[in-house]
Parts: C-alpha cells; structure tokens; sequence
C-alpha cells in the first residue's frame, strides 16, 4: 500500500471534477478531503488542516477568491498553500487570485501529470519552510557554541527552498513557452507527457474536425500598410481567433499567412459553435475598428469532418507537428467556396452528419462540388448563424425556394431552376449563391 503523502483538500461544485481529482490524487498515496462550496471547505479545516488546498474559483455562495482570503485572514489557515483550479484563464483573473494568496494558478481542462507536479513543488516548500521554523526554534534553545552551526543549516535551507523555486519558475517558463509553439493538445494526441519525449515519426489515426478560416482580400488590405501595421493588424486578428478555438475545445496547427488551420478532436458541434462565435466577434470588433479608421475584416470558414493522421514529420535536427489527410484538402476546398459563394461559413457533408442537431442552426444546401483528387462530388452546406439579422430573415425566407431550384437544377430541369432562383433574387437581390445558380441555369438552357 501506497505511503500516505499528506492531506490535500479538494473545494469544486462539480462533481465530475472532485471525481477525476479525488481518484487521481488517491491512487497517488494523499488522503483526499473534498468539499461542494468555500463555506463547506472553511467549516471542514476547522477540524482537519490539509497540507494545501486545490481551490476553484466560480462557486455558489462565496467564490474562490473570498474563500482564499478568509484562509489567509486566519492564523490557523494563513500557511496552508492554496492553488487555484479554474476554467477562468484571463491575466487578470490570475493576478486576482495571487492577490488574494495562493501560491499557484492551473486553468482547466487541466492535465494530471502537471497538477501533481505543482502539487509536490508546493508540498516540498511548505516541509522545507517548515523544517527551517523548526531549525529556528531549535537554534533559540541550544547553547551559543552550536549559533553558528544553526545559522549554517538555516542558511542551507534558504538556499535549497530558493533553488527549487527557481527550478520551479524555470520550468513553468519553458512549459509555458513551448506550448506557444508546440500546442498541448497535440502532445495529448500523441499520448506524450512532455516535448522531450516527442520522437520523429510517432502518430496518431482518428477522426477530427478540421478548421480552416482565411482573410477575405488580404493582399489588397496588406497592399496599404507597412511591414510593421501588416504584423500588428494579423496578430490582432489572430488575437481575437485564437481563444475562441481554445475555449470551444479547439487548437491551431498553424498559421499559413493570414490563413489559420486548426483541429478539433471532440464534436462537430464544437468547431461549428466556434465559428459562429467567432464570425459574431469579428462584426462586433469591426464596428469599433472602422470607427477608429481601420479596416474591417471579412473572413471565410470552411470545416470538414473526417479521419486523420496526426504525427511528427521531418528529420532528426529539424521536425514538426502536422496532419496528412485528404481530408485536410477538402477543408481547404470547402474554405475556398466561401470566397465563391460570398459565404462565411461553410461545411462539408461529413460535418453536416455529424452535428448532433443540425436544425440548431440557421443552414442551407449550397450544392455538389467536385474536389481535386476526389471522384465522387462533394455535398457543401451553409451556416449563416454568424451573419448579419437581416441576412439571416432573408436566407431563412428563401431557404425553400433556394433547395427546391437546386433540386430542379440537379435533375437537370433548368428552366424550372431558373424560376426558382429568379424568385429567390426578386426577395434577396444580394445572395451570391442564388446569382450564381441562375447564371448556371441560363448558360444551360442556351
């Protein structure tokens, strides 16, 4: 049987999280406290002090932030190390907490390996601290021929306690640094615990979504700007892209020039609920861009469902992260529609059939495509959620009329087709898709 290895107080109002932590932490050799709310967990070490405290933040009653500060206003308490564990990852939720006295900040969904190590860390300075009150108190009570000797060891444990926490900021720093070019996710994938461990050619097969957004005429916009207002201007953008992905459960392979590729390993859903988010962020920020004399961003976003192979390519001084997929080229494909179609976001079939519910969402057949390297045509569907209101009453208004002359225009009955779409341009003159199928229509009947 396992050592015990000291007391740890777990404070979550999610049930599944005290399970995953509890077991995790048990199976390690800690005894495990838990506690649903701050109350529950400042009544509970009245009676039973932990050797740290793992803490969430959004809980009913009082938060994580008062219940941190009421341990810290308390003599009994004030030494127990407290570690947030939180969904909340903005920089000033952070510096909130540190204000209020913890001693270390994990944002969720949160992984095992790294938690325990912050867990030990913290665990190691507090016996350390605690070692060298000993040696303090220790060195009051003896005689003053051992002063000097005490003073030595108390100056032993200084060094050490400094030294492991600057080992330990030093590796948050690299983590944290990695991770900016070398996404977490992609190591989880590859069921590897650290970047050390990433070998050239390991690999992983499965079915995910792929995300591929690009800039609507980026050249041009790039055409009026110098070097250094293109790099803040696609930052900016990448700025605003990038944590919708992370927080729909989404992570960037790369950026290709102002193109972004990312991939989602859990539902469809995500990536859908992502773009849209994504799509309603851009209109809000470009009302306030234009309005400073910037320019707004149109973007298009094409999604594809289907199985990939994700791995290390390269050589052994030089490797990267990727994903080979034909599937990575129809997602490439169903974006470039966007551009033809004056749509925004568009998804292939094999997303289309994999959403849960997709009358959720304000969709739309757009048609067959053939796609390079594919032998069988592609059926492409349209998402306007993220559009304008107006756009959304007038594709809903049409929507019928719109599938009735594709339907027309696939039996190859162009004259009813063409009907069709004249009908759907007499309600909404500026939808493309409608344009482009009467266009169609006409050069078949001719």
């Amino acid at each position: 049987m396992t050592a015990n290895k000291g007391q740890i107080l777990i404070v979550d109002d999610n049930p599944t999280n005290l399970d995953v932590l509890f077991d995790y932490l048990d199976d390690a050799g800690y005894s495990v406290l838990v506690a649903e709310d701050g109350i529950d967990a400042l009544e509970q070490i009245k009676y039973s002090q932990p050797d740290i405290v793992l803490l969430d933040i959004m809980m009913p009653g009082i938060d994580g932030y008062e219940t941190c500060r009421r341990l810290k206003a308390d003599s009994r308490t004030k030494d127990i190390p407290v570690i947030f564990v939180t969904a909340l990852s903005e920089t000033e939720d952070k510096i909130k907490g540190f204000q209020a006295g913890a001693v270390d900040y994990v944002t969720k969904p949160f992984h095992q390996e790294e938690v325990m190590a912050r867990i030990n860390t913290h665990l190691t300075i507090r016996r350390l601290q605690r070692r060298l009150e000993v040696a303090k108190n220790l060195s009051q009570q003896r005689v003053s021929q051992r002063a000097s000797d005490l003073a030595q060891a108390n100056a032993d444990l200084e060094a050490e306690i400094s030294k492991r926490r600057s080992a330990y900021d030093g590796l948050r720093r690299i983590n944290t640094a990695y991770r900016r070019f070398v996404p977490q996710e992609f190591l989880r994938l590859l069921k590897q615990n650290s970047i050390v461990d990433v070998q050239l050619g390991d690999h992983v097969q499965m079915d995910m979504t792929i995300f591929f957004a690009d800039i609507r005429s980026f050249t041009t916009i790039s055409e009026q700007m110098t070097p250094r207002e293109n790099f803040n201007f696609i930052n900016t953008y990448f700025s605003l892209i990038g944590p919708v992905i992370r927080q729909h459960g989404g992570f960037i392979d790369k950026y290709i020039g102002d193109a972004i590729m990312a991939l989602f390993p859990g539902r469809a859903d995500d990536a859908v609920q992502a773009s849209i988010a994504i799509l309603k962020r851009l209109s809000k920020y470009n009302q306030s861009w234009q309005e400073a004399g910037g320019f707004a961003i149109k973007i298009g976003i094409g999604l594809h469902t289907g199985r990939v192979m994700l791995g290390t390519v390269g050589e052994a001084e030089r490797m990267e992260g990727t994903v080979i997929s034909d599937a990575v080229n129809l997602a490439s494909r169903v974006e470039s529609l966007t551009k033809e179609y004056q749509s925004m976001l568009i998804l292939s079939e094999g997303t289309y059939r994999e959403l849960q519910d997709p009358s959720q969402y304000n969709t739309r057949f757009l048609g067959h495509v053939q796609v390079k390297g594919k032998s069988n045509e592609v059926s492409v569907f349209e998402v306007f959620d993220g559009a304008s209101e107006m756009t959304i009453s007038m594709n809903r208004k049409t929507k019928s009329e719109f599938e009735e002359g594709l339907s027309f225009y696939y039996d190859n009955n162009f004259a009813t087709a063409k009907d069709y779409f004249e009908r759907v341009l007499r309600i909404n003159p500026s939808d493309t898709a409608a344009s482009l199928y009467l266009k169609r229509a006409k050069e078949n009947l001719l």
